[in-house]
């Protein structure tokens, strides 16, 4: 399928208007046929073999004496990648994302990979330059930036930018391999690359548009402390009661933030459009499914964020044993750090944008299943593959 596959755009069951070019193997969305209707055959065609009974197939019979009708898979049954074609369970989304990372791996993994290195190694070059930044002197006991060298300033400023793209880059990248992993098909690391460029402006202002959210549910939350530390008797407790209220506010609302940020990512992604269109559609598909989907994306974030807390511990204890081991063996100290809990720390990462980006991409096909009928469309598009691969 083409980068922008059949159905990914719009409202299921009506194919796009016009689709980018595909190759000659990829089925075209006219070919999506409803199910039990017939394409007219090409002039100077063979006429095609009458198909069997709706929901049978034809297959010898143990004595070989003829045929008997056998039940043939029909549209939900069928699981051309790596799932059945029918809204998913809580189940699912606890599995389906490892599968989407054995299946398309080299998307799956392998973008998050190619961000969190890059990332990894800006930060860190940025760090050792200005540690050791004869200006800046933050061994010093007054250390100051007065004068500090161009190349640190650079460093500084390209981490910090790697920082802020890496969370848009890395869950917006797994999105196409999840989507071609569901029809079985896959993906090369820069076709999907390709097609998360041309929407890189929409995932940035999605991006900066949640910060700002954040922000302001932050200063919010900071209300009512001082006001609770204003007008209480006791100023200390009223401000602590305060916040402690506002702090659990505060977190039920970012994770609606990051719940459709998560989905219109993908949205963004798959089907080509802007912002403020991916915003409105992932309220309007997410209706009747809300509570759901929060309980989907906390049970999923708890568990891979315990995870990746693993990993990260892995390294951090070895960090203290290198320590204890050899003090004042820089050589040493510096090999543990960037081997062992740079290592630990890339795998941490990679795991959960790899598992949070496959989550919110399945979120949103099922939520096209069961809003827009999207489950019969990839069925179609599936079948229509199939269709033309056999006619080779």
């Amino acid at each position: 399928m083409s980068d922008s596959a059949p159905g990914w755009s719009g409202t299921g069951g009506t194919p796009d208007a016009a689709q980018p070019p595909r190759s000659p193997s990829e089925p075209s969305p006219q070919s999506w046929a409803a199910p039990g209707s017939a394409a007219a055959p090409a002039p100077g065609a063979p006429a095609p073999t009458p198909a069997p009974a709706p929901g049978f197939a034809h297959a010898a019979s143990p004595g070989g004496g003829g045929f008997v009708a056998q039940p043939a898979p029909t549209y939900r049954s069928w699981q051309p990648g790596i799932i059945a074609l029918r809204p998913l369970n809580f189940g699912d989304f606890l599995t389906v994302p490892f599968k989407a990372m054995r299946f398309n791996r080299t998307v799956v993994l392998g973008g998050p990979l190619l961000f969190t290195i890059i990332t990894s190694v800006l930060t860190v070059a940025a760090g050792w330059v200005l540690f050791n930044d004869p200006r800046v002197g933050l061994m010093d006991a007054a250390p100051s930036f007065d004068g500090i060298n161009t190349q640190t300033v650079i460093l500084l400023v390209l981490a910090a930018v790697a920082l802020f793209l890496a969370d848009v880059l890395c869950s917006s990248v797994v999105a196409p391999g999840v989507a071609r992993a569901v029809l079985g098909e896959r993906v090369t690391l820069g076709a999907a690359l390709t097609q998360m460029r041309r929407r890189l402006g929409s995932l940035i202002g999605l991006y900066l548009v949640a910060g700002l959210v954040y922000v302001a549910l932050f200063a919010i939350a900071l209300v009512p402390t001082f006001l609770g530390a204003l007008f209480t008797d006791d100023g200390a407790a009223g401000a602590f009661v305060s916040f402690l209220l506002m702090t659990v506010l505060l977190i039920a609302a970012a994770v609606v933030v990051t719940l459709l940020q998560g989905v219109a990512r993908a949205m963004i992604v798959l089907e080509g459009i802007g912002m403020g269109a991916a915003v409105k559609r992932v309220m309007r598909l997410i209706r009747g499914r809300f509570w759901w989907s929060i309980l989907i994306v906390v049970v999923t974030g708890v568990l891979i964020n315990i995870v990746a807390s693993t990993l990260s511990s892995v390294g951090q204890i070895a960090m203290l044993v290198a320590v204890a081991i050899a003090p004042e063996n820089v050589v040493v100290l510096a090999i543990s750090f960037f081997l062992i809990f740079g290592l630990s720390f890339v795998i941490a990462m990679v795991a959960t944008y790899a598992y949070m980006g496959a989550v919110y991409s399945l979120l949103y096909i099922d939520l096209r299943m069961r809003r827009e009928g999207f489950d019969l469309d990839l069925a179609r598009a599936a079948e229509a593959r199939a269709a033309a691969q056999a006619g080779r």
